[in-house]
């Protein structure tokens, strides 16, 4: 049987599915989180996943003022960012694979047949019109098929990915689409090939995946941190760096000032903030948590 790193592979000429490279690419690196920095799941992953995705363009935007502003942030978490969300999405699907052997291949080719649907539409429009190119909807293989059904919505979603720059405001496809339509036939694939294969365990999947989600929240948090130290005067930080935990009661309030990060071994997300009283004393004890020092240099 295969284990949590084991996967169905697309053929030869399918494109490279990022959440699942960016997956077997930090395998390792998810395996050694250390226990103490353990995050709970308490939201829901593949909104999580898509709200990430979806706001990282507009953080990396401040990747220069953070390198200037707070020289001891550590650029190179934010620099993988993107690959530990793309891998903590495909960690989920595999502790789905796992927790609900099989998962409904019928149920998800019925999904995945309509998003075909919408985006080769979508994709003709727009290569009718000259915006993409249209030769390479020829290689499509069709909607008969698991496999083809999962190869086809990757090269939808490369195809309009890769041409995004020029096509934006242009099409009613939205970039969340893209990444939903490819975690869609990452599931697909990977149902299919679990089908063929045997399944894993589902607690080691289970703990896969809770690692991968500590690695993700809590390099996300520090961004948010980042940010928040920066924008402090404008507010702005939801609009920038959405909360993940938005959906779970938190208010458009303006956010107390950034306490410091925690110290080696801290597990907790910095979403679980100590009550405004506790920051305000921090930050008046060491002076780094508001703007004017450095809310990530330790003393």
């Amino acid at each position: 049987m295969p284990d949590a790193t084991t996967t169905t592979q697309p053929d030869s000429t399918s494109p490279v599915p990022r959440f699942r490279d960016a997956y077997q690419h930090l395998i390792d690196e998810i395996r050694k989180v250390p226990d103490a920095d353990i995050v709970t799941i308490n939201i829901d992953v593949p909104t999580a996943v898509t709200t990430v995705l979806g706001a990282l363009p507009g953080i990396l935007t401040f990747r220069p003022q953070i390198a200037t502003d707070i020289p001891s942030f550590d650029l190179a978490r934010l620099d993988k960012l993107e690959s530990y969300t793309l891998a903590l999405g495909h960690a989920h699907t595999l502790y789905l694979a796992a927790s609900n052997p099989p998962e409904s291949l019928v149920e998800l080719s019925d999904t995945g047949t309509k998003a075909r649907e919408l985006l080769l539409s979508d994709a003709s429009a727009l290569a009718a019109r000259g915006f993409i190119d249209g030769e390479k909807l020829k290689t499509l293989k069709g909607a008969h098929g698991y496999r083809n059904l999962a190869v086809d919505l990757f090269t939808l979603s490369a195809l309009l990915r890769d041409n995004w720059d020029r096509i934006a405001g242009k099409t009613a496809v939205q970039s969340a689409e893209l990444d939903q339509a490819e975690t869609l036939a990452d599931r697909l694939l990977t149902a299919f090939g679990l089908r063929e294969q045997g399944t894993e365990t589902t607690a080691e999947s289970a703990g896969i995946r809770q690692r991968a989600f500590s690695l993700f929240v809590n390099t996300y948090d520090d961004a948010r941190r980042a940010l928040s130290y920066l924008r402090w005067h404008q507010g702005d930080i939801d609009d920038v760096a959405p909360s993940l935990y938005a959906a779970r009661g938190s208010s458009k309030r303006k956010p107390e000032p950034p306490a410091p990060p925690p110290k080696a071994g801290n597990s907790a997300s910095s979403e679980a903030a100590p009550p405004p009283h506790a920051a305000t004393t921090s930050a008046a004890n060491s002076g780094g948590s508001l703007p004017g020092g450095d809310p990530f240099a330790h003393s």
